[in-house]
């Protein structure tokens, strides 16, 4: 089973990675009023249509549609999935991450798993009872 980083980490990541920072490490970047823009380095273009937005911490091409988070972008620049660039970014930002769970944790989740096992064992034998057929009074109207 893969590792999933909790929303709120994953936010903390993306917050300590600033875009205008992060993209400008890997595209010259203009200022153009509150935003930035360069070359997009996703499609060959001879006029910037790449933005990087620092209000949203995101990014837009409008000349090959490529956007989104920090996230994103390295992805695509570095060809990782989206926990690689998580990972990728984390390390960036001087920050470590849960490799994996503790063997405490793991065994918490085992007996987790058990009960509802369990439970839904129980479950079944009790509608098994249940479908018994049971006697039913007939009253007539005489």
């Amino acid at each position: 089973s893969r590792m999933r980083f909790p929303r709120e980490l994953v936010e903390e990541i993306r917050s300590r990675n600033d875009i205008v920072e992060l993209i400008g490490s890997y595209v010259n970047l203009k200022r153009a009023g509150a935003n930035y823009s360069g070359l997009c380095p996703y499609h060959s273009e001879k006029s910037p249509s790449f933005t990087v937005f620092p209000a949203t911490q995101s990014f837009y091409c409008f000349g090959c549609g490529a956007g989104g988070t920090v996230i994103q972008f390295i992805m695509a620049k570095e060809n990782l999935d989206f926990m690689e660039s998580v990972k990728f970014l984390a390390q960036r930002s001087g920050m470590t991450l849960p490799e994996r769970q503790t063997p405490a944790q793991s065994r918490e989740m085992a007996i987790r798993r058990d009960k509802k096992e369990r439970m839904l064992q129980m479950h079944k034998e009790g509608l098994l009872f249940s479908k018994k057929p049971l006697k039913v009074e007939q009253y007539s109207n005489s």
